[in-house]
């Protein structure tokens, strides 16, 4: 019996370093899931010609916050350099945005938004977190 919990904890904590993992096998979270909040939900790139880029690596976003306009829709592209990820904002419908994927994002409410990543990677993953002003 021992052996076996033992044997389980290993493979469990396997499976948890392994979410972080190298993307090599081009694997891609699922995305545009609604949770009510503020904004349209569409996966094909705005006509706005606006766009941003939030790149994630193995426990952070490369920018600690991010910046946009209220009601202008913008190109939201976002990117993994290190493991894999998804990213969500919070009080949004945007919560789960998938590796390489880009969407077109539209905040009417100004305030300040919580980016999280949406897939569990690791050790670091409730550290991943940035800010989304919204002015």
């Amino acid at each position: 019996m021992k052996k076996w919990v033992v044997f389980i904890s290993i493979l469990s904590i396997a499976l948890v370093v392994a979410a972080c993992g190298a993307n090599s096998g081009g694997n891609k979270p699922a995305s545009g899931t609604a949770e009510g909040g503020k904004g349209e939900v569409n996966s094909a790139p705005a006509s706005s010609g606006s766009g941003l880029v939030i790149t994630a690596s193995n426990w952070e976003f490369d920018q600690e916050e991010y910046k946009i306009k209220a009601g202008e829709p913008i190109d939201l592209t976002f990117k993994s350099i290190e493991g894999v990820h998804g990213m969500g904002i919070l009080k949004t419908d945007y919560t789960n945005i998938g590796m390489d994927e880009t969407v077109s994002v539209k905040i009417d409410e100004p305030g300040t938004y919580n980016i999280i990543c949406s897939v569990s990677c690791g050790v670091g993953h409730a550290k991943m977190r940035a800010k989304l002003i919204v002015e």
